[in-house]
């Protein structure tokens, strides 16, 4: 909940900050950046809670921690910096949100009591927010003008009529 609790505000400053410019996907993308360079820069700072999301035979948790916040905040940095290929590097942010799914799910099974978050339904109530997050990092990284690019560039099809159409 900590990342949704860095996503809602930190979007909300940046509609704030830039409502005049760019649309609602800019700023979300933006919150989205801020969120997961907070989250990942908090593997290094706090790494507990990240390794206790594991279970005990997984090799090397504290390294995976590691390596999981440089890529968040990767991620991060990415989905501002490139824009020819943010709607790659959000694809890749949602894979990443979707391969982090099952240390969630670990935790709520488990009932893992994890260092700094409340116990019991919290966990299971973390579970369907990941899909937010994946649909957020989707939506917010893919613009209007993108859509419709795609949509001009599918190939065309004909009807009974022997005429091209675009669907």
């Amino acid at each position: 909940m900590l990342f949704l609790a860095i996503l809602v505000p930190s979007t909300a400053i940046a509609w704030l900050l830039g409502r005049h410019t760019g649309g609602m996907r800019d700023h979300a993308r933006r919150g989205l950046a801020a969120a997961m360079v907070i989250a990942g820069v908090t593997h290094f700072t706090n790494a507990d809670p990240f390794v206790q999301h594991m279970p005990d035979w997984v090799p090397a948790r504290e390294l995976i921690v590691y390596i999981s916040g440089a890529l968040e905040i990767a991620l991060g940095i990415a989905v501002l910096r490139w824009r020819e290929h943010r709607g790659s590097i959000g694809r890749l942010l949602a894979m990443y949100l979707v391969a982090v799914f099952p240390a969630n799910v670990y935790v709520a099974i488990a009932d893992v009591d994890v260092t700094g978050q409340p116990g019991g339904f919290y966990a299971w109530i973390r579970l369907p927010l990941q899909a937010l997050f994946v649909t957020w990092a989707l939506w917010s990284t893919t613009s209007a003008h993108d859509v419709d690019a795609e949509y001009e560039t599918r190939p065309l099809r004909w009807n009974v009529a022997n005429t091209p159409t675009s669907r």
